[in-house]
C-alpha cells in the first residue's frame, strides 16, 4: 500500500512542522492558509487533506468546501480548539481536538487512507 499524499494547512507554523515530523515519511506539502492551500490543491493531486478550523481570511471549512470541488475524492481531518465546532460537516473524515496527540492523528490518517483505498 502506497503512502497517501498529505496537505496539511495551519496558520500556526509550530503545528504545521509537529505534523510534518508526524508524518515524515509521506509525502507531505504545507500551507499557512487557505488561499496557499487552494493554489496547492489546483496543481497537484492530495489524498488527505488536515486543516486546522480557524484561521485568518477563510477558515478550513471554507478550505474543505473549495478543495472539494477542485478535488473531490479527498478526505479531510480537522484540527480545532474549540469543541463545540460542528462535528457532521459533510466530508470530514475525523475531528481532531487541540491539544493533539500524535496517535491520534496517525489513526485518523490510517482510517482515511482505507476510506480511499475502499472506494477506489
Amino acid at each position: 500500500m502506497s503512502l497517501p499524499r498529505l496537505l496539511i494547512v495551519d496558520d500556526e507554523a509550530e503545528i504545521l512542522e509537529l505534523i510534518r515530523l508526524i508524518f515524515s515519511q509521506h509525502e507531505v506539502s504545507t500551507a499557512h492558509d487557505a488561499p496557499s492551500a487552494l493554489a496547492l490543491l489546483a496543481s497537484a493531486s492530495y489524498d488527505i487533506l488536515i486543516t486546522d478550523v480557524r484561521m485568518p481570511g477563510a477558515s478550513g471549512l471554507d478550505l474543505l468546501d473549495q478543495a472539494r470541488k477542485l478535488q473531490p475524492g479527498i478526505h479531510a481531518i480537522v484540527i480545532t480548539g474549540h469543541q463545540y465546532e460542528e462535528q457532521n460537516y459533510p466530508g470530514v473524515a475525523r475531528w481532531i481536538l487541540k491539544p493533539f496527540r500524535a496517535a491520534a492523528l496517525r489513526e485518523a490518517v490510517q482510517a482515511a487512507t482505507e476510506l480511499s483505498l475502499s472506494k477506489r
